[in-house]
């Protein structure tokens, strides 16, 4: 009981505890700026949070890949994903805000390989997560939080994909993001979290590791 109490509380104050990390140095991102393919990668040189975001990228699906006793199956179907979604990170070019596309497109995917690939989450990055999120008359949601320059957060599950961004709170790690539907929040004290869905809410939700 002792042990399960530790790992909860452990788990579910990892974003609270992210937030006394120094932020992610100026970075250079994992390929060479020298001869960037696309407005995209050119997009990415020149800013540093997209160029942290794709290191972190980069080394969970190094991770992810390199998992020992991971599937052939399973890797050549990462492998096939991965080109897939540089494919769309890339065609970000065409949004009308190419940095917002391509930072969340790096968040999400992040996400993405952290949840399926219980090696990608190894320590030695700046992300971490993903934890689950419940919350009453919901689908199950899971929360990754990637610690760049501003701190970024990802809440996923059901129909709900949403990218939110580190905001000022006197109390806990607070999140707040907009989409067509409306404005978004989670707002994390413990093992607890205050979380509003677009067009909904503000709903009492508990946080822990994944089952």
């Amino acid at each position: 009981m002792t042990l399960a109490r530790t790992r909860t509380s452990s788990v579910a104050t990892l974003p609270i505890l992210l937030l006394a990390v120094s932020q992610a140095l100026a970075a250079s991102p994992s390929f060479s700026c020298a001869k960037p393919s696309g407005a995209a990668e050119e997009a990415i040189c020149k800013d540093d949070t997209l160029a942290a975001l794709d290191r972190e990228n980069a080394r969970v699906y190094s991770l992810a890949r390199g998992m020992p006793g991971l599937d052939p199956w399973k890797r050549n179907q990462l492998i096939a994903m991965q080109r897939g979604w540089i494919k769309g990170r890339n065609d970000c070019w065409k949004s009308e805000d190419a940095k917002a596309c391509i930072r969340d497109s790096y968040v999400m995917r992040i996400a993405e390989v952290r949840g399926g690939y219980t090696g990608a989450r190894a320590k030695g990055g700046v992300s971490i997560g993903p934890v689950a999120v419940k919350c009453p008359g919901t689908a199950a949601m899971n929360a990754t939080f990637v610690n760049v320059d501003p701190q970024l957060a990802y809440l996923g599950g059901g129909d709900i994909s949403l990218v939110m961004t580190i905001d000022r709170s006197g109390s806990g790690a607070k999140y707040t993001g907009k989409s067509p539907q409306g404005e978004a929040m989670f707002w994390q004290k413990g093992p607890e979290a205050i979380v509003q869905l677009p067009g909904g809410k503000e709903m009492t939700c508990s946080v822990g590791p994944l089952k």
